[in-house]
């Protein structure tokens, strides 16, 4: 029996498919997943497993075939403020400043938040995420980097009960991709946020959730959800240690059998 939870996340039965017929592709069959409040879990597969098109349901921006999404209890039947992307691609307004592209969202009617807050929640994260000096820059004069972190600075800035994220970091280079995810580690230390994370890297996954859900390949089932056991001890350097190598042999000996 699938436990509904009134806080956090909760998949049930979910089943999404695409086209019509003989033509039609199953991508997601009968997946059943709880992400508790303020818990980060990653999501790895083979490509094409439909791991986007998992964090698309959740968003709002598909409607599954059968079952259901609940966010704090709430069915989800759309898009909606309770959630926010962050997209692999840097999805900032090119003609607004840093300071305003982390503010957008608070001058929306959606937001709930109090108004008169509305520049010390931007002075927040632009210190968390490093961009007080480039509150007066606009995104073409930042790398790639720096202007996905103006786009996490700005679901933050939100206060959405889910923040998923979509391959936030495929795009960079490996060094720039490592300062990231250190800097992703930096700002979910100062503020736990529920938080559903999709990438390819079972590295990334091991290294920044707090569990890691497996896609098996399409039609997509849930393979094995990993618990990550240094939550507390989360530092570059685990990455080095024997435990870390045997967890991430294993998550990538699941993905070769099955994909």
């Amino acid at each position: 029996m699938t436990t509904i939870s009134t806080t956090g996340l909760s998949v049930i039965d979910l089943s999404v498919g695409f086209g019509k017929g003989a033509k039609r592709t199953n991508v997601l069959d009968g997946i059943n997943l709880d992400v508790a409040d303020g818990e980060f879990v990653a999501v790895v597969g083979p490509s094409g497993s439909g791991k986007s098109t998992l964090l698309n349901a959740v968003a709002g921006f598909i409607t599954p075939d059968a079952g259901s999404i609940l966010v704090d209890g709430e069915q989800v039947t759309g898009p909606g403020p309770s959630r926010c992307v962050v997209f692999q691609e840097y999805a900032v307004f090119p003609w607004l400043t840093v300071e305003q592209n982390i503010g957008f969202g608070t001058q929306l009617r959606t937001w709930s938040g109090d108004r008169s807050q509305r520049g010390a929640i931007v002075d927040r994260y632009l210190e968390l995420m490093g961009l007080i000096a480039f509150r007066d820059a606009l995104p073409k004069t930042l790398s790639g980097g720096m202007r996905q972190r103006v786009a996490i600075a700005r679901a933050y800035a939100v206060d959405p009960a889910i923040l998923l994220m979509d391959e936030p970091f495929a795009a960079l280079d490996a060094q720039t991709r490592e300062h990231m995810q250190e800097a992703l580690l930096d700002i979910t230390r100062q503020e736990r946020r529920t938080v559903l994370f999709v990438t390819h890297q079972v590295e990334e996954a091991l290294y920044l959730a707090d569990r890691v859900v497996v896609m098996g390949a399409r039609p997509a089932r849930i393979t094995e959800i990993v618990e990550v056991p240094w939550r507390s001890e989360r530092h570059h350097d685990v990455k080095l240690t024997t435990e870390f190598i045997d967890l991430r042999r294993h998550v990538e000996h699941l993905l070769h059998t099955d994909g």
